[in-house]
């Protein structure tokens, strides 16, 4: 298969919605409670697993929106990222870490190429480590911070709620 059509870059600072609804999936990180954070990330991630198995996945519903498939490989990786950003939070407080660039890891990895039952195997274990790292934080480890490349500050308990909301809104966007 060959390369599909890029989307457009993604422009939004989704950091936002930590601080207000999301516009685009109603995702309030206000209502979240830190210590269900790892049953939510494996609850979510199980909706997006699932939706792999019915016919199309591998498909676009446009040429430039990605297909179920990529978006499962797409939370795969913010999993992995996320996780070791929270490990680099917990190793140490005010830690720093590079802004991530998600549309090149998506044309490095080929995420088009992934078959569906390989991106739910991916993004299933990827959560698992993600919930695994949430659950192991002791109480006073959820306010450690770290910064992004571009200064923006998270503590451990944002950064898990913007990968919940990663979760939330990539779910709604391939209807798990």
């Amino acid at each position: 298969m060959s390369q599909p059509l890029t989307p457009p870059p993604d422009t939004v600072d989704w950091a936002e919605v930590l601080s207000r609804p999301c516009a685009e999936c109603g995702f309030d990180a206000s209502s979240l409670v830190k210590d269900e954070f790892p049953t939510l990330i494996a609850t979510l991630t199980d909706g997006v697993a699932a939706r792999l198995a019915r016919p199309g996945a591998a498909e676009r519903p446009a040429p430039t929106t990605w297909s179920p498939v990529e978006y499962a490989r797409h939370l795969a990786d913010v999993c992995e990222v996320m996780a070791s950003r929270l490990g680099a939070i917990v190793a140490a407080d005010g830690a720093t870490f590079a802004v991530w660039d998600g549309d090149q890891a998506a044309l490095a990895a080929e995420y088009w190429l992934t078959p569906p039952e390989d991106a739910a195997t991916l993004l299933r274990r990827r959560a698992a480590d993600a919930a695994a790292a949430w659950a192991d934080l002791s109480d006073d480890q959820w306010s450690r911070e770290g910064r992004r490349g571009d200064g923006f500050v998270f503590t451990a308990e944002s950064l898990g709620a913007y990968l919940i909301h990663e979760l939330v809104h990539h779910g709604a966007d391939v209807g798990a």
